[in-house]
């Protein structure tokens, strides 16, 4: 009995330490399942980026049946936010919401990430047009007028952007470029600020997405010249398009999810299954319509070829402008 007792042992031992190792492992997973997902949104609370991962966080967490919470991390016209979720831990808990700045920034600042290595594509979100607008107050009504007011007040129409090397930014430095306009550029630590300056007659001048600057809009604060997109939009079907005003410029911005490298591809996978279900919800293309924008779902090799199209696009447009990170 004592000779078969001694040989059991260390059989039994390893048997006891496995099971301890696999309940670990278990409870890992269980809490990393119940681990908050966070998406960092690298631009202050109020803009378009802002808005859009909002909506995105309140509709995956009903999916997914997880907390799912925005951060804020404003700052480097998004690198930062960008760097911290490129640093982040590659466990499924955090995401980026990015948008056309992120395909901007290679082009005009040395980053501490690698926008391609540093991630994986989740899903493309949306799309909605630019809109130039001005306080009420101002005395023009149309885009030549506009630029007429700006030639004749040098140096002292001031137009707002979400910061360096925004999207914003970019925009109206094409603008500026085709149409000749005399205006100041003021950098603002996201598109909120500089939106509520504009309603208070602070600055002249905005160029941004249709979807931030509806409640200001609403309010009667501000009105549309026109529209920086490739069509009228529904939501302001008498509000021309820049390139019917005679100034060639398109500038369409765009949202979509990334996440670190590393992240668990099947993870991923699902992540980009709920967004695309998201998305496809008719309530939810109502949602973006009202906003100005277009729900726009890809497959995640679709979104990828379209990520490196348009850093492509605004490299070029950056050399164009000679548009420079301060």
């Amino acid at each position: 009995m004592n000779t078969i007792t001694d040989y059991s042992r260390p059989s039994f031992t390893k048997v006891l330490i496995g099971a301890m190792l696999l309940a670990f492992t278990l409870g890992n997973v269980q809490a990393q399942d119940s681990k908050p997902i966070r998406i960092i949104v690298p631009f202050a609370p109020g803009g378009s980026n802002d808005i859009v991962g909002r909506t995105m966080a309140q509709q995956l967490s009903v999916r997914l049946k997880r907390n799912v919470i925005v951060e804020n991390r404003a700052g480097g016209g998004g690198s930062v936010g960008s760097e911290m979720a490129a640093r982040a831990e590659a466990d499924g808990s955090t995401l980026l919401l990015i948008s056309s700045t992120f395909a901007m920034n290679p082009s005009i600042m040395k980053l501490s990430y690698d926008p391609v290595k540093s991630f994986t594509p989740v899903a493309m979100l949306g799309m909605g047009p630019s809109v130039l607008a001005v306080p009420t107050s101002l005395p023009v009504n149309t885009v030549k007028e506009l630029v007429d007011y700006s030639k004749k007040n040098p140096g002292r129409v001031n137009i707002g952007t979400a910061g360096v090397g925004s999207f914003q930014h970019f925009a109206i430095e094409l603008f500026k470029t085709r149409s000749g306009a005399d205006l100041t550029v003021v950098h603002y630590k996201g598109g909120s600020p500089a939106l509520t300056d504009l309603a208070a007659g602070h600055i002249q001048v905005s160029l941004g997405s249709l979807i931030q600057i509806q409640p200001f809009l609403k309010s009667g604060r501000i009105k549309l010249l026109a529209i920086a997109g490739p069509s009228r939009a529904a939501m302001v079907p008498t509000v021309p398009t820049l390139k019917e005003e005679g100034i060639d410029v398109d500038a369409s911005n765009w949202w979509a999810l990334l996440a670190p490298t590393g992240t668990p591809s099947a993870f991923v996978e699902l992540l980009h299954r709920e967004a695309n279900a998201v998305l496809a919800d008719a309530d939810m293309k109502k949602r973006f319509t009202n906003e100005g924008a277009e729900a726009m779902p890809m497959t995640r090799p679709e979104f990828e070829k379209f990520l490196v199209s348009e850093t492509a696009k605004w490299a070029r447009l950056a050399k164009e402008t000679g548009i420079k990170a301060e």
